[in-house]
């Protein structure tokens, strides 16, 4: 029963890929933007956005609305909407509603880290749909993936991981710890994503990019045992700055991987910007808890066929599913298991038009050829210390507002065959998730 569910809404995902080529898409996303509430210390976010891509041939004639549900509408023709949009103007578009998506429990069993989970992508509550003449043309939900590789591994199986594109998070860790402020006005440059690495990876990310600090002294809240073993004495940082425990990340890695029982994630030791110049004992500790905590887990480097790295169906059938990376290369000639540095593609743009131009000139130009078959391109624009200080940019929320939805439709129409990893702050606000399921479906062709 649980296969034959899985099927149906694999069948509607290519359903949805279908019917996007005949009249366009719809599809939500979530704002990474904040407002303040009048006299509050509080803010709202995780505002719910519509997002429409409509091209329709002329016998088809051009959706007139698009409707918002808690529900899912192709179910209940019944159900009344939370939201209408009408006299659709523009082809392409999008609308902030003041919807709030909030933190909801993540659904099919995802939402323990240690329960039971069910395989294949779940809706959450929130569900848009695109109308012709009170006639759904097409439909989409807000929804997670926590299993994607292995749903379809009959479709990907033979896809070496240099060539998949796989969706990943810019400074994966730094992520806020409970409500947003707006009196901690520091949180504004240095947090990057609005949920945790577990949420990450269930939602579908595959692609960790982390920057550790060690931290000599003892930190407050550690226990006894995590002192003992000095894992309390890193942190992933925001250049100089800790925000989240390294442990913290560690141990939702370690718990996705033993109950996605398929999944490919792949950790990038991209920096150590405190405490590590001139210790490479440093590393070794770091190195040995990796070692300790992932054990059983950790994929060794393997360029495979053509230079590409491994099948999926290699790195099944090897039965080690974690790849980690690791930016200090005498640390990596130590450690045969550690692959090495991976090229990241960051333009360090203030600008969108700078940064799309640099991206274009990175994904559709010669490729970078390393001992590391991944390679990764950071999709996200970089404040100068200026803009920090006189918050001229407003923050990296407006940032990534500025840029997310854009990414969609570039990776989505031209950017996705020459794509391998693609990492974006608050991942939330694009649906690269979905286009890189897509993308590796149609690139299967070139593998078969």
């Amino acid at each position: 029963m649980m296969l034959k569910g899985i099927i149906f809404l694999l069948l509607h995902l290519l359903c949805d890929i279908a019917l996007a080529t005949k009249c366009g898409r719809v599809w939500l996303t979530v704002s990474s933007l904040w407002k303040p509430i009048a006299a509050s210390d509080k803010v709202v976010d995780t505002e719910l956005e519509v997002n429409w891509d409509i091209d329709c041939p002329s016998d088809t004639g051009y959706p007139d609305t698009i409707k918002v549900f808690n529900t899912d509408p192709e179910r209940d023709t019944k159900l009344k909407p939370k939201l209408v949009l009408t006299s659709l103007q523009f082809p392409r578009g999008y609308y902030r509603t003041n919807i709030t998506v909030g933190h909801p429990p993540l659904p099919g069993g995802w939402d323990t880290k240690d329960g039971a989970t069910r395989p294949g992508p779940h809706c959450l509550k929130h569900y848009a749909a695109l109308y012709k003449d009170d006639e759904i043309l097409t439909s989409s939900c807000l929804r997670i993936w926590p299993t994607w590789m292995y749903d379809l591994r009959k479709l990907l199986g033979r896809l070496p991981i240099g060539s998949l594109m796989i969706p990943g998070t810019h400074n994966s860790g730094c992520y806020k710890h409970g409500d947003l402020s707006r009196r901690l006005a520091y949180q504004r440059y240095l947090l990057t994503q609005d949920r945790d690495v577990w949420t990450q990876l269930v939602h579908g990310i595959r692609y960790l990019d982390i920057r550790v600090g060690y931290y000599p002294s003892n930190s407050n809240g550690t226990t006894i045992a995590e002192e003992n073993n000095h894992i309390s004495r890193f942190w992933v940082n925001h250049d100089i700055f800790r925000i989240t425990p390294l442990s913290a990340v560690i141990k939702d890695v370690r718990n996705f991987l033993n109950v996605a029982k398929g999944e490919v994630v792949i950790m990038d030791f991209h920096r150590f910007p405190v405490g590590f110049e001139g210790r490479l004992c440093r590393h070794r500790r770091l190195v040995r808890i990796l070692n300790r905590e992932f054990k059983g887990l950790i994929l060794k480097p393997d360029m495979g066929v053509e230079g590409l790295g491994p099948t999926l169906n290699d790195i099944w059938t090897d039965g080690k599913r974690l790849i980690i990376c690791y930016g200090d290369k005498h640390t990596v000639n130590e450690y045969y298991w550690l692959w090495p540095a991976m090229s990241q593609a960051w333009g360090n743009q203030q600008t969108v038009e700078g940064l799309f131009k640099y991206l274009e000139d990175v994904i559709m130009g010669p490729k970078r050829f390393s001992q590391n078959p991944l390679w990764a391109v950071m999709a996200e624009l970089t404040p100068h210390f200026q803009n920090m200080l006189f918050n001229l940019s407003g923050g990296l929320r407006e940032m990534a507002d500025s840029v997310n939805r854009n990414l969609t439709l570039k990776f989505q129409e031209e950017w996705w065959n020459e794509t391998n990893i693609v990492a974006t702050d608050f991942f939330l606000g694009n649906s690269l998730i979905d286009v890189s399921i897509e993308a590796n479906i149609k690139k299967r062709l070139y593998f078969n």
